[in-house]
């Protein structure tokens, strides 16, 4: 059963303005709370940006530097360069400052799947194409992925504008573009070493391998040569010829760089080859553990988040319409047209291409969110609202437990005034969305995304007053430790660099030891430094015999205890307390 839509079928031109507001509203909470520490992110943010920050003080572009073992040339230089230019330097490193080109970035692949959605809806009937692609770009930006590594420092944003870029180029005109031998293939190169540069020389490989198939798959018959090795030759060499101009463009960094074997062994061999398979059984761990091959057949759900039941509805809905068109039957509307066929294939040769290396995760398919963005968009009105409602249950159920969360916080802190009403009116606002997804099956599809915006907005305004005031330390209390050393437990790589920007200007010293919820962690920090940070639980002691000069709150990475106590008593394990303390006196 599908849902029809008065606007996608007939053009209803409030419905079309409402879209697109959704759509607007959707990509400006992206800049809510990006300066912030406390945004979702992945944990790599801040070993980049202490790379670039060390960098950018050296005062040369290359070689890259770091404090951090086996951990300098861990991405090409464009990612640090960007961050260099964006913080001027140093002279502006703050987090809004080295986020924002990933957001800018963010911001345009959302205008391409804007374009691209309406043109391959336009194909198949004139009315609705601009609801569909504000639907598709709506989808885009609450998929998790994208808010999780499309607006934080990351290379992700990049990445997938110039490599999806490629593959929207051809969607958009693929008899024109793979009919070309010279210049689309110059041009593709390009934009795929750009996107390398941000990334690895290895993402050529699954834009060369789409190409191809592209190619193979996607040209309309009567455009291809007479015979078949002579088309599949040409292809080749077409794709071979972007991938190599890529590959080509992106070694001169062995070449500029003051350090090429430096390069070589830390980014060639240790962070690309390093991902394949080392002593064990490549099919015993495809087939089993956490980098199971399944991780990658499934990314693409999972990189949804929430809105995995509509991808899935919008696969299954695609499925039946294939199957239908292989049965003769018209009903279900015209056959896939080429450009959604590239779509498809990009889709697939990531897939593919990511299936070889023995390390996988999910991110690798972050490229491919755009394009099943614009399917999803496709196939809209043809996804059963069970999908709808499903997906709404997933939203509703994180703002009930971000809601509990918040809850929480003001127990915790004792402030009853720490969200602003008008926090708790949207957590109210996206419920009632929520439950409309129920109640009414014209409103079921908007108000599924209605509800998953909320979640997203609900997990930034969660955050929203520890990236203030509650969150930081004194202003006083940092001029005050300017030329001190302070230690700070360095649980990962990195994590230590958030401390750069709560405490900027004091020399911080990493120390590998766990989250210093113990006498025995702070007496290692102590061994180092007669300052050191302190995280407690509320109502836990900082420590026994040490002053306490300041403190601030903080939302656990984790929460503590099990899930269940989490939920009962989220005051106690869904914030803790980090304090600056000072060794006690011998």
């Amino acid at each position: 059963m599908s849902v029809a839509w008065s606007d996608m079928q007939g053009g209803n031109d409030r419905s079309r303005y409402l879209w697109l507001a959704l759509a607007l509203v959707t990509a400006l909470a992206y800049l809510w709370g990006l300066d912030g520490i406390y945004i979702p992110k992945f944990g790599d943010e801040m070993v980049y940006a202490h790379i670039a920050r060390l960098t950018a003080e050296s005062g040369h572009w290359l070689p890259l530097q770091s404090d951090i073992p086996n951990m300098r040339n861990t991405k090409p230089p464009l990612l640090f360069w960007q961050a260099m230019v964006a913080g001027q330097w140093g002279a502006d490193w703050r987090l809004a400052a080295l986020r924002l080109p990933s957001v800018i970035y963010t911001w345009g692949t959302a205008v391409m799947v804007v374009l691209l959605a309406a043109k391959l809806w336009s194909e198949r009937q004139a009315a609705g194409a601009w609801t569909a692609g504000c639907i598709a770009a709506t989808v885009f930006l609450l998929f998790f992925s994208t808010v999780r590594y499309n607006r934080t420092y990351l290379t992700s944003g990049p990445e997938t504008f110039w490599l999806f870029g490629v593959m929207a180029a051809v969607a958009w005109a693929p008899a024109r573009l793979l009919a070309s031998r010279l210049w689309f293939p110059l041009l593709a190169g390009i934009a795929i070493a750009v996107g390398c540069l941000y990334k690895s020389f290895v993402m050529a490989g699954p834009v060369g391998l789409a190409l191809f198939l592209c190619h193979v798959l996607a040209v309309p018959a009567g455009a291809r040569p007479r015979t078949g090795l002579r088309h599949l030759a040409v292809s080749a060499f077409t794709s071979g010829l972007s991938v190599a101009l890529a590959v080509g463009v992106f070694s001169l960094w062995l070449v500029i760089d003051p350090s090429p074997g430096d390069v070589w062994r830390e980014f060639v061999m240790g962070e690309n080859m390093g991902k394949m398979n080392k002593g064990t059984s490549y099919l015993a761990k495809a087939l089993s553990g956490t980098d199971g091959v399944w991780v990658i057949l499934t990314a693409c759900l999972s990189n949804a988040g929430a809105l995995l039941p509509v991808v899935l509805g919008a696969a299954i809905a695609a499925f039946l319409k294939v199957r239908s068109a292989a049965s003769g039957d018209a009903s279900r509307g015209p056959a896939m047209s080429q450009g959604e066929k590239v779509l498809w294939i990009w889709i697939a040769a990531l897939t593919l291409f990511f299936l070889v290396p023995s390390q996988r995760t999910t991110r690798y398919l972050v490229p491919a969110m755009p394009a099943v963005a614009i399917l999803v968009a496709l196939y809209w009105p043809r996804i059963h609202r069970g999908w709808f409602m499903a997906t709404a249950a997933l939203s509703l159920a994180t703002i009930a437990v971000l809601g509990i969360a918040a809850w929480g916080g003001t127990r915790a802190t004792g402030d009853a005034a720490l969200y602003a009403p008008a926090f708790w009116a949207m957590l109210a606002f996206m419920a009632v969305a929520g439950i409309a997804v129920f109640a009414s099956r014209l409103l079921a599809p908007a108000a599924s995304l209605v509800t998953a915006l909320g979640a997203f907005a609900a997990l930034t305004g969660l955050y929203a007053p520890f990236n203030a005031s509650l969150g930081q330390f004194e202003p006083r209390v940092v001029a005050q430790l300017q030329g001190k050393l302070v230690a700070v437990a360095n649980q990962f790589n990195g994590q230590s660099e958030r401390y750069r920007f709560l405490l900027p200007g004091v020399a911080v010293k990493p120390v590998e030891a766990p989250a210093t919820r113990t006498d025995q962690d702070l007496a290692r920090l102590f061994a180092v430094a007669p300052l050191a940070l302190v995280t407690r639980w509320p109502g836990d002691a900082p420590c026994q015999g040490c002053r306490v000069i300041a403190s601030r709150w903080e939302p656990a990475s984790r929460p503590g205890g099990r899930p269940l106590d989490a939920l009962l008593h989220p005051g106690n394990f869904w914030f803790a307390r980090e304090y600056l303390v000072e060794r006690p006196a011998p």
